[in-house]
This record gives structure tokens, C-alpha cells and sequence, in this order.
């Protein structure tokens, strides 16, 4: 019998809410009756149900149980790649360099970390056709031994090292997309001018174990570079 995974139970109840099997305002069932249905510790069903309520499916009054969230038309789910985002096939891409620095006190604040901390930073170029379109600052906690870090420092190849194995489901993402005058070092990456702008992401990842940061990134990409989609969630 195939053993079901706590994605699996998300899946089944985002299903029903989508389909309106289950419609807003619905009471679901007990967590017993739940995890008797699923044949799933209430361990693994609490994973469930705190993902659904971080995407906004459900949310829990205490003592009363979880409810299917009333729709939203004003929020929206926005999908962000680093590399599907881009407009264009990708050519290239190209890594810069990957160093321990000292942390400043926007890093420090980012990555919830004391001024005697250290932080790996990687340096990433993305070419398209030749060009160069986008340049990423990735910065990590530095925790000698951790196996993401070193896999970083060894292979200096961040994209999709936290997209592997269970950990994948155990993330939060936050953006910010802004339009800003890029800083000179990444005007001489990207071969802009002096006065123009770019898009900058800001995104930081955060672990849903502890809801500790494990990165904060930033993406400069050129404005005819990038598109950002968005759907409502629900």
C-alpha cells in the first residue's frame, strides 16, 4: 500500500476547496477523524493543515476546529523563477565568485544574525543571446558542516540545492519586486547606463521548521528581461 505523504492530504483538500466539494465557511473534519480517514499520524496531518493555512485555504480557530477560507479577489499568488521568469532562452549561466564576508546590518537583519557572524555570498550572471540579463547576490548563514552551505561552497550552485529531497516542502518565499537605479558594480555587470533602472527581487527563504531564514537573494534584472505572472490563489 503506498504510504501517504503530508503533500498528499494538501493536494486532496486544495483539490476539493478548488473544485467545491468543500466551499467556504466549511467546517472540516476533526484532526482524528482526519488522520483515521488519511491512515496518517496527526503529526503528519498538522503538516498538512499548517501548510493549507500558509497558502490561505484554511484557517483554525482554536478549540473549534479548521475552516475553508472565504475567496479573495485581491490576493494573488505570484510565481517568480529565476531563470523561467526571464524572458528568452538562457545561454549561459555564469558564476562569479563565492566568498565568506562580514555581514552589514541589512544582511544581519535579513538573516536574523549577529554582527559576529559570518555569511557565504555567491555572485551569479545570466546571459541571454549574449547578453547579460540578470546578476543575483545570493547570501547564506554560514554554519560550518551544514550541507546546503558546503554543497554551495564546494559546486557554487545554489539553484535548486534547496529544491531537493523533503526540504522543499518545508520552505516559505517572500518577494519584493521593485524598480530601482542598480548599484555601480551591477550597472558594469549588466552594461547599463548611469541613469537607467532594473527590476531588483528581493526574496528571502525561510524555513517553516523554525521560521529561521536560510537566504536572502537579490536579482537585478534588465526591464525588457522580465515578466512576473500572477493568479488569484483561490
Amino acid at each position: 500500500m503506498k504510504k501517504i505523504l503530508y503533500l498528499d492530504i494538501v493536494n486532496d483538500i486544495k483539490g476539493k476547496i478548488e473544485k467545491g466539494i468543500l466551499r467556504p465557511g466549511d467546517l472540516l473534519l476533526s484532526e482524528n477523524e482526519m488522520a483515521e480517514q488519511y491512515d496518517v499520524s496527526r503529526t503528519t496531518l498538522r503538516k498538512s493543515l499548517a501548510l493549507l493555512v500558509n497558502e490561505k485555504y484554511i484557517y483554525t480557530i482554536p478549540g473549534k476546529g479548521n475552516y475553508v477560507c472565504e475567496p479573495t479577489a485581491n490576493q494573488y499568488q505570484f510565481y517568480f523563477d529565476e531563470i523561467d521568469s526571464l524572458k528568452g532562452e538562457v545561454d549561459e549561466v555564469k558564476m562569479l565568485s563565492v566568498g565568506v564576508i562580514t555581514p552589514g546590518r541589512k544582511l544581519m537583519r535579513e538573516l536574523k544574525i549577529g554582527s559576529f557572524e559570518k555569511v557565504i555570498k555567491v555572485q551569479k550572471s545570466v546571459q541571454i543571446k549574449n547578453e547579460t540579463v540578470q546578476y543575483a547576490a545570493i547570501f547564506l548563514p554560514y554554519q560550518k558542516g551544514n550541507p546546503i552551505v558546503e554543497d554551495v561552497i564546494n559546486f557554487a550552485n545554489f539553484h535548486g540545492v534547496l529544491e531537493k529531497g523533503k526540504l522543499q516542502f518545508q520552505l516559505k518565499k517572500l518577494i519584493n519586486v521593485d524598480i530601482v537605479t542598480p548599484p555601480l558594480e551591477v550597472r558594469e555587470i549588466l552594461e547599463i547606463d548611469r541613469d537607467e533602472d532594473c527590476f531588483l527581487i528581493a526574496q528571502n527563504i525561510i524555513s517553516m521548521e523554525d521560521n529561521m531564514p536560510i537566504s536572502y537573494n537579490e536579482f537585478y534584472i534588465k526591464k525588457n528581461f522580465f515578466t512576473l505572472n500572477a493568479e488569484t490563489t483561490l
